[in-house]
């Protein structure tokens, strides 16, 4: 038994890591909208996915969407009890909303706060039946009348709230210790938080102590050396959380992996992938990029912007230069070559080897360095 230590206290009331979860991602797991559910499933350290909440798969496993996975699909929470959870995760927000039209995913978001009746129905059915809650929906649960139904000990967790901390960003902290590699990417839902925890374990596969900074509620839910929504910071605080973070993970750390958000070139996001990108003062950063995506993601009147005029402003805006490409699929990586750069599939063999020995290469050139000092001791789920 050990007590979880959570920047943000997730998860500070709980005595044992990790937590047996049932994840909620109705409708949308097998869609680019449950990248949050595939997330836990293929990444966490601080929960164990027992089964999978979504009627349109149900009766299957997780191992049709995640590779690797074996994880039984339910089309209710009743179903989901034979396998002894001890919460339920809602992994996807009122925006991730879609139903399936004539065997096709339509995805229709919802303000915050309008849930659909099966929603309501999964939450309450948790709360009575004893489970923590632990919810990334942009409604506060715990502003509702579900706090009346709560048992002692018994908790509901509202990922996507406030730091309490907010600083201003100084530009004046230096890391002591750690060398940072920033995750950009062409756009929404590319693979950035895929790309940083391979490139994570990669590290740690080879003794060195890789630390994860995370900005987003994946992020959070998977595990983090230090963390925040950072999309819920005001834009004048954004920078200077992330610098925040940066400085409380370094002293922990010889190399520090950190998400970016959306793009720098996204028009509704480029504030919030500046401020992450500019806040974290990155030694090197890796970019990712899907070369069939056209559009941009749920704005399709948008299109994506060029890779090489978008990897030249990250390398302006980071005063750091961009690593190696990493994208999804052996003819992307093929499509990728033009662009001069290690261009690599971090799910595909030995790909994220591959993108861990361009970014050491590009820290030694940038007169950077990895350094090792105590091989094998990377941070444990307890230690978020």
């Amino acid at each position: 038994m050990h007590l979880i230590s959570i920047q943000i206290m997730l998860l500070s009331d709980f005595s044992q890591a990790p937590l047996r979860a049932v994840i909620f991602a109705d409708g949308v797991f097998g869609q680019l909208e449950g990248k949050t559910a595939q997330g836990v499933l293929r990444h966490s350290s601080v929960l164990e996915t027992v089964a999978v909440i979504d009627r349109s798969l149900a009766g299957g496993t997780t191992g049709g969407v995640v590779a690797g996975t074996d994880v039984p699909i339910v089309a209710s929470l009743d179903e989901a009890v034979e396998f002894r959870p001890e919460a339920l995760v809602v992994a996807l927000t009122e925006s991730d909303y879609g139903e399936s039209m004539d065997g096709r995913f339509l995805h229709t978001p919802r303000m915050p706060g309008d849930l659909p009746e099966f929603w309501w129905e999964q939450i309450h059915a948790a709360v009575r039946g004893g489970l923590h809650v632990i919810s990334c929906l942009h409604l506060q649960l715990l502003t509702t009348d579900l706090v009346d139904l709560l048992a002692e000990g018994q908790r509901i967790i509202d990922v996507r709230r406030l730091h309490e901390e907010l600083p201003k960003y100084s530009g004046r902290s230096h890391r002591t210790r750690a060398r940072l590699v920033h995750v950009a990417g062409s756009d929404c839902v590319v693979g950035k938080r895929t790309t940083a925890l391979q490139l994570q374990s990669a590290g740690r596969s080879r003794g060195v102590d890789v630390g994860y900074i995370g900005t987003g509620q994946t992020c959070l839910l998977v595990g983090a050396s230090e963390g925040a929504i950072v999309d819920r910071t005001p834009v004048f605080h954004a920078a200077g959380l992330v610098e925040h973070l940066v400085q409380k993970a370094d002293p922990r750390h010889d190399l520090l992996v950190i998400k970016g958000q959306a793009s720098v070139m996204h028009p509704a996001f480029g504030g919030l992938a500046t401020a992450i990108l500019q806040g974290s003062q990155p030694d090197a950063v890796v970019f990712v990029h899907d070369p069939q995506r056209e559009v941009r993601y749920h704005w399709e009147h948008l299109p994506i912007a060029d890779p090489e005029d978008e990897i030249a402003l990250v390398e302006r805006l980071s005063g750091a230069p961009v690593a190696a490409i990493a994208t999804r699929g052996r003819e992307n990586v093929k499509n990728l070559g033009h662009l001069g750069l290690p261009v690599v599939d971090v799910l595909d063999g030995d790909g994220a080897a591959h993108l861990m020995d361009a970014v050491e290469s590009t820290l030694e050139r940038a007169g950077a360095p990895l350094r090792r000092s105590v091989a094998g001791c990377p941070e444990t789920a307890a230690s978020w």
